[in-house]
């Protein structure tokens, strides 16, 4: 990814990635069971994406992660020494993630309906990871967060891919007065992780009539910065893109 030489070295030397050993458990009979070591690895990645999402990186202790997952500490222990190492492991997560949207970035840019879609995909507000991309980039701001980095250019490559489907529409059709492509991602990308926290904020406390799903608000926002001229009616009642799969359900789940 851009930037990936620059800056301080990746830290991950806390992360057990060749564990040989496996964890018993039980299955419902209460027979025992061995979990291969790096299916219980990702179980605990994804428990401490979540609470990293929703309580944050200081908010969650390992205690309340292994809680949340529903193992020992002692087993939480096992393969990742410390919450640091957990963290890496998250962001490590994290970096795959854009790497994967960074490869299919020219898939978004040959229309808007291209970056709606896009924004479903890979950017919709209410997925897990522009959730936990949202609560760290907030937490980070503080210098002492071991993620400030890595989180801060996990950032910065986000708004490059925005920036580069800004550029690819201008190459393809007009834009209004020119708008500048950095200036569109970078107002493209706060809009969707502004959003991250509405979902989980203001739209619990208004009634669901209301026209404002992250999709359709930004679908509005999309039009602004290529200055379509959208009737109001294209947006009512209407969905400008396909949500992205199980995001809706992993909304109602979430903590």
């Amino acid at each position: 990814m851009p930037g990936a030489a620059d800056g301080p070295p990746h830290r991950n030397d806390g992360v057990h990635r060749d564990v040989q050993t496996v964890l018993p458990d039980t299955d419902p009979d209460g027979e025992q069971v061995r979990t291969p070591p790096r299916a219980r690895r990702e179980e605990i990645l994804d428990g401490a994406s979540e609470m990293f999402a929703e309580h944050g990186y200081h908010g969650s202790s390992l205690r309340d992660i292994s809680t949340h997952i529903g193992i020992s500490h002692s087993g939480m222990l096992h393969h990742f020494e410390s919450k640091d190492a957990l963290l890496d492991g998250v962001i490590d997560r994290m970096e795959d993630h854009a790497q994967s949207a960074l490869e299919g970035i020219d898939e978004f840019c040959g229309s808007r309906e291209d970056l709606l879609r896009g924004l479903a995909e890979v950017w919709h507000p209410a997925s897990l990871q522009i959730r936990l991309l949202a609560t760290l980039d907030a937490e980070s701001v503080s210098e002492d967060h071991p993620g400030r980095y890595r989180v801060a250019r996990l950032r910065k490559v986000h708004e490059h891919m925005l920036e580069t489907c800004f550029t690819g529409l201008a190459e393809r059709g007009p834009q209004r007065e020119k708008t500048d492509a950095a200036f569109g991602g970078r107002a493209l990308l706060a809009m969707v992780l502004n959003l991250a926290v509405r979902e989980k904020t203001v739209r619990h406390y208004q009634r669901p009539s209301r026209d404002d799903a992250p999709l359709t608000d930004l679908a509005r926002q999309v039009d602004a910065l290529l200055g379509a001229e959208v009737a109001p009616a294209d947006h009512q009642g209407s969905r400008p893109a396909p949500e992205a799969p199980g995001a809706e359900d992993e909304a109602r789940r979430a903590p």
